[in-house]
């Protein structure tokens, strides 16, 4: 395996156990495991010390068995003698990261994999996420949502604390009524069908705060209160009185931190670029370091994708990406 692919597989792996792996390298990783689950699973009781020690007693008694051959056969270091090593440090070293990988996911003996992925943003920084049905959030400083891995496949059901900001694609399916997309924050529960929202819903408060700035949804407790929201209305619902105030509001400036970091001006490139590998998740570099001198100005709804945002950058700096894997890397001579 060669060191890009070494490199590309560790930072996969690193998705998964976070829970941001998509849909085809979660099926690759567990594939991947199921190829090792039938094995006696010896190595996992050893410390990386004595797989040091396993991996070098193996050279030797490779090397020993190979010098001990008639004179035809190959000198130690051929390319034999590297195809069976190799072959058996990578089983080794695949049999240790899915030991690693199954012991962080789960800690007491069973094998099977979570079914929730978590998304979560750190404390002052906004992320953004796309689901898998093509919705599109922003997470707001200290916010984590968690959906199931068949998310979309029958029903479409998020569960939200913090802060969030909601893009919801429609979807009918096959002629009938459309899918509903539903977010639970405790007992509450908002449910949508395509719109573009924000939801409040604070760990250390009692209050969930639904503000729509586009569409319709409807919120409930599940109990006696229901209220269907449009566009510039507000609900304030109070989980310890369950009283809900509904009202007025502009919502777009209640909702400006969806564009934080995504409005700038003369701002250097590669400034900007730490701001957006935050907020996407990715590693982005320079091919040439004196892009990143580069005065950029732009303004972004912030519900764009990577993939939008840098389709518009990279057209107005005279420069070029490619996105490969978890990084997204520019080119170019020189800004305009």
């Amino acid at each position: 395996m060669s060191s890009r692919n070494r490199n590309k597989f560790r930072s996969i792996v690193g998705r998964y156990l976070r829970g941001g792996a998509d849909e085809e390298e979660v099926d690759m990783i567990e594939k991947y495991y199921k190829l090792f689950s039938g094995k006696p699973d010896q190595l996992s009781k050893l410390s990386e010390e004595e797989l040091a020690d396993v991996r070098g007693r193996m050279k030797d008694n490779i090397a020993k068995r190979i010098a001990v051959q008639p004179a035809r056969s190959r000198p130690l270091w051929s390319g034999a003698f590297w195809r069976v090593a190799a072959a058996i440090l990578i089983l080794i070293g695949a049999g240790w990261v899915f030991f690693v990988v199954k012991q962080q996911r789960e800690p007491q003996v069973s094998v099977l994999v979570s079914k929730t992925i978590i998304q979560q943003s750190v404390k002052g920084q906004t992320k953004f996420v796309m689901l898998p049905d093509g919705s599109r959030v922003v997470l707001h400083g200290d916010t984590r949502i968690e959906y199931d891995r068949d998310f979309n496949s029958k029903t479409r059901e998020v569960s939200l604390t913090g802060e969030a900001y909601f893009d919801v694609v429609h979807i009918n399916t096959n002629g009938q009524k459309p899918r509903p997309f539903v977010i639970r924050t405790g007992k509450i529960r908002t449910t949508v069908l395509g719109t573009a929202f924000s939801i409040k819903s604070l760990p250390t408060g009692s209050e969930v705060v639904v503000t729509v700035t586009r569409g319709k949804v409807r919120v409930d407790d599940g109990e006696k209160h229901t209220s269907l929201l449009t566009a510039n209305q507000q609900m304030t619902y109070n989980t310890h009185t369950t009283v809900a105030d509904e009202k007025a509001v502009k919502s777009q400036e209640l909702t400006a931190w969806v564009q934080a970091d995504m409005v700038f001006e003369e701002t250097p490139f590669g400034e900007l670029a730490e701001m957006l590998a935050k907020r996407y998740d990715v590693k982005i570099a320079f091919q040439n370091p004196q892009l990143q001198k580069c005065l950029i100005t732009g303004r972004f709804s912030g519900t764009e994708t990577l993939e939008e945002v840098f389709k518009v950058l990279t057209l107005t700096s005279n420069t070029k990406y490619a996105l490969d894997g978890g990084e997204l890397v520019l080119s170019g001579e020189g800004c305009r």
